[in-house]
């Protein structure tokens, strides 16, 4: 299956008041995280993240983080992703990195601003945390909109078929899995 998510902010302890998160402390938040991903991600699963795994330049920290989650994981760079790109691979545990690419009918990138530009096409995001799930053609695959757990491509195909999609069917082109 593959998943997508964005904004775990692994170690950022004032996300948890910037987003009303429902965590004690970022060490109560990674580990709650880090749960729910498991328990919906497995070994043979893929996953995306559309940025903002964690704003630390600790390696040793974030990849101690990563690497407790399941499945393939490929990191599409956010704003606070600060280390080179390549140390995303090389030490951390990613597969791959991304500044956008595109995965199936949509196309995956950490600010939603080029969706106004481009409104052919579905978008996943993150980066607005809380602010909306889904506009239009843009779907937010923040942890802080998804109960703080990856998203489905089947999920997000379900959300897009959803009646608030009405006028907007031309974009959803879904191809057989």
């Amino acid at each position: 299956m593959i998943y997508f998510t964005a904004d775990q902010h692994f170690g950022h302890e004032n996300i948890i008041k910037y987003t009303h998160r429902p965590f004690k402390n970022a060490n109560n938040m990674n580990n709650e995280l880090i749960r729910r991903y498991n328990a919906v991600v497995t070994d043979e699963d893929t996953v995306y993240f559309i940025g903002d795994v964690s704003l630390s330049r600790n390696v040793d920290s974030i990849a101690g983080w990563v690497e407790r989650l399941n499945g393939s994981k490929h990191l599409i760079l956010g704003n606070h992703d600060a280390l080179k790109p390549f140390t995303y691979v090389d030490h951390i545990g990613f597969w791959s990195v991304h500044t956008a690419l595109r995965v199936e009918e949509f196309v995956l990138c950490h600010d939603p601003a080029p969706s106004c530009v481009d409104r052919e096409r579905i978008w996943l995001c993150g980066h607005v945390h809380n602010l909306f799930k889904q506009i239009n053609n843009v779907v937010n695959v923040g942890v802080d909109v998804w109960d703080f757990a990856p998203v489905s491509i089947e999920q997000i195909r379900q959300l897009l078929c959803s009646p608030a999609m009405r006028g907007h069917e031309n974009l959803l082109e879904v191809s057989p899995s």
